[in-house]
């Protein structure tokens, strides 16, 4: 029988809250983590003794559709979406409501505050479905593989297709129209091909600019499909004959990115990570041309958590999947950033990313 990982977390929420307990989402990516459904403007509402999907005509038959949970479903066309909520919880005889603060836009939270208090119904911060996100399952991770594997796909694809004077966003263009072609939901996001002195720009997006011989290209991409995303960073050097500059900063910044990978695994803190990378930089003498965190989780939503970074307290756990993306960038020159995408495993990390690094 096929594990239902969508009712394993729903069962782990349910049993981290109490008999008169409530937990309220909001943000599409974990209505999706939860239910399955991949539309929008739709809420979950979940207590001990109902899972409630808020929702209107443009969703009904969606949800029907693509839920991967038993839910009764709400239809709240021409109603008050905090009406139907709080309707809910006094139906419920709900006492306390859980929900993450951050996810809520200005006016809704000031008006689901507002009703709540009136309902003497008290309301709490919570970043409980957060945590859970942060541990993959078995299904999350093979879904990221397989976008990951058309991701790298997509880059040797496109690689024989650069040319002299093709402007950075034809390339970005004819890359996105193979993934699409091949089923993606959208790019993760904004496409960066940065060519030539634009390298040095961490977040260069295409731009209008024309490629030349004999410069650096860097692309930095990924995709969503099946709910979750994809992150991916290689460097390519168009010409004959490459520099021995840059083949100086292309090695430094591997070496960064593997001793990274060495110590990646569980009881270690993500800041540890990190320092791993910026020692291999510092020592070669580039610290001040690294300019950014060593990576970031990745999953329903592009940036999340473990971040890698110097003020990250988070101890690496199992099932933890994120970047390691180290860079050096010297303004005249280029800018040399790889990227592998990780996962946690019992004795250390898989890294799942295949594409070799070379220039």
């Amino acid at each position: 029988m096929q594990k239902n990982y969508f009712l394993n977390r729903i069962e782990k929420l349910i049993s981290n809250i109490e008999e008169k307990d409530a937990f309220l989402i909001t943000l599409p990516e974990e209505v999706h983590y939860l239910s399955g459904f991949t539309g929008e403007d739709s809420y979950l509402l979940v207590n001990k003794n109902e899972i409630a999907f808020f929702t209107d005509l443009r969703f009904v038959e969606q949800i029907k559709r693509e839920k991967k949970i038993e839910l009764n479903i709400y239809d709240i066309s021409g109603k008050k979406i905090i009406d139907s909520i709080v309707g809910n919880l006094k139906q419920n005889k709900i006492e306390r409501l859980f929900l993450s603060k951050k996810d809520l836009n200005f006016q809704m939270g000031e008006n689901l505050s507002l009703y709540l208090m009136e309902n003497m119904i008290e309301v709490k911060d919570s970043n409980l479905i957060k945590k859970m996100r942060e541990r993959k399952d078995e299904y999350e991770i093979e879904i990221i593989r397989q976008n990951l594997l058309l991701t790298e796909l997509s880059y040797n694809i496109i690689l024989p297709k650069i040319e002299e004077d093709k402007t950075e966003i034809e390339l970005a263009s004819e890359l996105e129209y193979f993934l699409r072609k091949n089923g993606i939901e959208k790019m993760s996001f904004d496409t960066i091909i940065a060519s030539g002195e634009r390298t040095v720009l961490p977040h260069g997006r295409a731009s209008e600019k024309r490629i030349k011989y004999e410069e650096v290209i860097m692309f930095d991409y990924g995709i969503k499909k099946k709910g979750y995303c994809s992150d991916f960073t290689r460097c390519f050097y168009f010409g004959k004959i490459i520099g021995s500059e840059i083949l100086k900063l292309h090695s430094i910044v591997k070496d960064a990115l593997k001793e990274a990978e060495k110590i990646a695994k569980p009881g270690i803190q993500a800041k540890e990570v990190h320092l791993a990378a910026y020692n291999v930089i510092e020592k070669a003498g580039y610290a001040q041309n690294f300019w950014h965190s060593t990576g970031h989780g990745v999953g329903l939503e592009i940036h999340e958590e473990p971040s890698i970074s110097s003020r990250s307290e988070t101890i690496l756990e199992e099932g933890m999947v994120f970047t390691i993306e180290p860079g050096i960038y010297i303004p005249g020159i280029c800018g040399i950033r790889l990227e592998d995408m990780v996962v946690i495993r019992k004795n250390g990390c898989e890294v799942l990313t295949s594409c070799d690094y070379d220039l």
